[in-house]
């Protein structure tokens, strides 16, 4: 295989059958961002969770042979059905897509999948679910990707909220580190989640959440009116870049392990 990381396109969509074709003789690994399409208060757009994965993705593909599909634009997001634009759908219509869509490319040579999830804390059962499956019904080895846990460690260090659960702090500093014309700061607003949450639940992305549980629409407008958990005012691009280069750097390492040649 071609040594050059980025020898060739890498962005699938822009491909020909081809040049996909050639790609194969370089890397047998495929990115593809799941995202979903939600509201995400007042300062955000509906397509952070996708957009997020795919730029990352992008600088990953840039460092190494993998290619990057197209991104999942749709995923399950019931609980932010309160707020209009936001699309959901099933957790089995999910499972079934995604694992379709990984299933297909095996077809024509991919071997390594990575799941760059942005929708993460939310949707990870599923995802969980898609990859045991792939691995053992598709003979694909593929993984699950979360961006927060890939830059948690920095997250923690660098963060001056109290509270980033949704559509805050972190994922705010993302957006302008990487889209920064799609960023209306001037409308970000803190809001406070309840201060008291079950054991082994939090309302915060690094919080302490040890069991599986999930807020549904109800809960959310109950919680908050704008949309977002936390307080996004305090988001900066330095935070974002931080947290970008986290997340790029660990799949990056991931990827480079993936595609050493086999002794």
């Amino acid at each position: 295989m071609d040594d050059t990381p980025n020898a060739g396109p890498h962005r699938v969509a822009e491909m020909t059958w081809r040049e996909i074709d050639a790609a194969l003789d370089r890397t047998r690994t495929l990115l593809i961002p799941v995202g979903s399409t939600e509201q995400h208060g007042h300062h955000l757009p509906l397509g952070v969770d996708a957009l997020m994965p795919e730029a990352i993705g992008e600088r990953v593909v840039e460092r190494t042979p993998a290619l990057l599909a197209p991104p999942i634009w749709y995923g399950v997001s019931p609980h932010h059905t309160f707020k209009p634009g936001t699309f959901t759908v099933s957790t089995e219509t999910f499972q079934r897509y995604v694992f379709d869509i990984c299933d297909s490319a095996s077809e024509w040579g991919i071997e390594n999948v990575l799941l760059l999830n942005g929708h993460y804390l939310a949707q990870d059962p599923e995802l969980e679910v898609v990859v045991r499956r792939l691995r053992t019904e598709s003979d694909v080895d593929a993984f699950h990707v979360p961006l927060v846990e890939l830059f948690a460690d920095v997250a923690a260090e660098i963060r001056t909220g109290d509270v980033s659960f949704h559509a805050s702090e972190f994922e705010t500093s993302i957006m302008l580190a990487l889209f920064p014309e799609l960023v209306d700061m001037d409308a970000a607003t803190a809001v406070d989640p309840p201060e008291e949450s079950l054991p082994l639940t939090d309302y915060d992305a690094l919080g302490d959440n040890r069991v599986g549980w999930s807020l549904t629409a109800e809960d959310m407008e109950a919680i908050t009116s704008s949309g977002n958990i936390g307080d996004p005012t305090v988001a900066t691009a330095e935070k974002g870049d931080a947290l970008v280069e986290a997340a790029v750097s660990g799949i990056t390492e991931l990827v480079d392990a993936l595609e050493e040649p086999e002794e």
